[in-house]
């Protein structure tokens, strides 16, 4: 052996080494693209690596800390190895600039670039296809060279695979679970799957009032005034709602003036029926017609006293758009506002048509509130709509109503809102983890 083949044998097993050493998968690519240069010659070198989407980007550039992607080189190399049978993937391959395969698919070839390109595959029996090493040079690269680059590879593709290794999640799963572990996870896993769980589903909730008492308008008028507001405490005769009087005094001072005329026409006929039979004839008729003005004077001050809506039952007031009811004209029998009850509460549970399944009487359900998402309260259901409905969400939904369960502390407020779990009848584990795709399968598949 001659001097020089031990001085490049010395430097290719210092190499080996410094891959052997490398603390990162980029200092491993630094040291290839750089410090190959000892055992081989190149005028630059580009490592390429397969990225997510099956495509091989240039990864390192020899001589160059920082990769500029739009650069003429870049672009030229990585077109280049992701164009399909141009470079052979199993042995080290040549190609010269003035090839005529180059001209075929028609690439760019950048100015002052060194006639030779040599594509080195990098796989290792960990993983297959890698990447590449791209020399380029001026010269053809030699029989020996092709040789010395082929063992290069391979022990820079073993080392390049043992990063890659570690950052999988199946590579780490791995080396976690191995031999009787593995199973036993495995066994312990079907075996759950088979563990029998209640069905259930999450949907919106709202704290309502049980049997609440609706005050509507009792005649058509024009809102004045709301006297009280949202979740004011009232007792039984409380003003709630002033309407708008003015058309009810108007017509009850008409009324009274047409009694009066009736009134005094009934009393000049009286008195005048005694030398008139005409007017005889006429007290009948104007007494009936006296009657009817004193029922209209009476209609008329009972529709000014309906001009004031009292409340008929103590409670809390619950008020919708409390400003917006000012100046609003509403109908007899129009709902206003409610009265309730704290202390008698229930669930308003919004349950999507998907999980209708779950609709059971007497189901379990735990409501968390926003206001103390971490403790729960405990319901069953108790009715539930006939047909779904949309939500304030644009979602159609069931409306179910669940009982409050006594002796769980404090009765929660009338409004708020939070997140109902209702519990639907037992399954298994399997079923409850893909009963989404096993329902869309189905749907599509049509049976």
């Amino acid at each position: 052996m001659n001097e020089n083949s031990s001085i490049k044998i010395a430097r290719l097993i210092t190499l080996e080494k410094k891959f052997r050493n490398a603390e990162s998968e980029t200092e491993l690519g630094f040291i290839c693209a750089n410090e190959l240069r000892s055992v081989i010659d190149y005028n630059f070198l580009f490592m390429l690596k397969k990225s997510s989407l099956n495509r091989f980007l240039v990864h390192t550039i020899s001589d160059l800390s920082v990769i500029d992607r739009t650069a003429p080189t870049v672009t030229f190399v990585e077109a280049l190895i992701n164009k399909k049978g141009v470079i052979n993937n199993d042995i080290v391959s040549e190609i010269k600039l003035n090839d005529p395969i180059l001209n075929e698919i028609n690439l760019t070839i950048p100015e002052n670039f060194p006639n030779y390109l040599i594509f080195v595959p990098l796989s290792s029996r960990i993983e297959k296809n890698i990447g590449y090493l791209v020399l380029v040079r001026t010269e053809p690269v030699t029989s020996s060279e092709k040789d010395l680059l082929l063992h290069v590879s391979e022990t820079f593709s073993h080392a390049l695979a043992a990063f890659s290794s570690k950052k999988t999640f199946i590579a780490s799963i791995n080396r976690m679970f191995t031999g009787w572990v593995k199973w036993f996870v495995i066994t312990l896993v079907i075996a759950v799957m088979f563990f029998p769980i209640s069905m259930s589903a999450l949907a919106p909730v709202e704290v309502v009032a049980k049997d609440p008492t609706i005050v509507t308008s009792p005649v058509n008028g024009v809102v004045e005034q709301v006297l009280i507001k949202t979740n004011e405490n009232v007792k039984s005769g409380t003003k709630l709602v002033k309407l708008d009087d003015l058309n009810f005094k108007n017509q009850y001072e008409i009324a009274l003036q047409k009694l009066q005329v009736a009134e005094a026409e009934l009393l000049r006929v009286k008195q005048s029926s005694f030398s008139n039979e005409d007017d005889k004839a006429r007290l009948v008729e104007l007494s009936t017609e006296v009657g009817l003005r004193k029922k209209e004077a009476v209609y008329a001050e009972e529709q000014l006293k309906y001009s004031i809506i009292s409340a008929d039952r103590d409670g809390i007031a619950v008020v919708e758009d409390f400003t917006d009811w000012q100046g609003r004209p509403v109908t007899i029998g129009e709902k206003i506002l409610t009265i309730a009850d704290p202390e008698q509460i229930e669930f308003q549970i919004f349950l999507p048509t998907k999980d209708s399944l779950l609709i059971k009487k007497e189901a379990r359900v735990k409501v968390f509130l926003d206001s103390d998402p971490l403790n729960s309260l405990d319901g069953k259901v108790l009715r539930t709509s006939y047909k779904p409905a949309l939500t304030s969400e644009n979602i159609l939904a069931y409306q179910i109503f669940a009982n409050f369960e006594e002796n769980q502390g404090e009765i929660p407020r009338i409004g708020l809102r939070g997140t109902a779990k209702i519990y639907g009848e037992k399954t298994s584990v399997f079923y409850y983890i893909f009963r989404i795709p096993i329902n869309l399968t189905r749907q599509f598949l049509g049976f």
